[in-house]
């Protein structure tokens, strides 16, 4: 046996296996994944999954020169909305100091806890939003 360094393809072979793994405990994740796209290009993005009574923000981006214009709010809530009409209860989602954390409390969101620092000097934060 030899350890070795991982590229994309066996990152995702091992994340799937994970998922396989996890499956018996938490059933069947359901994708509340969204995008938006002009001119044929994805500019914005969310990947979110539930699993029993709660959905989890895996990843939210917004291209640099599309921010500010509420496509993140848009994602977030489109997320929120097919989250209570699934019955889901909360949504959980972290963040970085670097990042969006002013934007999630903005949206609602409460802050459970915070490692501070984390990465060098930048925070990293976990919020969770009752539905």
């Amino acid at each position: 046996m030899e350890i070795i360094r991982s590229d994309e393809k066996a990152q995702e072979t091992v994340h799937q296996k994970l998922r396989e793994f996890n499956r018996p405990f938490w059933g069947e994740k359901e994708d509340y994944s969204f995008h938006l796209e002009k001119d044929g290009q994805i500019i914005a993005g969310i990947v979110a999954f539930s699993t029993y009574d709660t959905v989890e923000v895996e990843y939210l981006f917004v291209q640099e020169d599309q921010r500010g214009k509420g496509i993140g709010s848009s994602l977030l809530h489109q997320v929120e909305e097919y989250a209570r009409t699934d019955g889901k209860k909360r949504v959980l989602l972290n963040t970085y100091s670097f990042q969006a954390p002013g934007f999630y409390r903005k949206m609602g969101y409460r802050l459970l806890f915070a490692i501070e620092p984390c990465l060098g000097d930048h925070g990293q934060y976990f919020f969770e939003k009752e539905l």
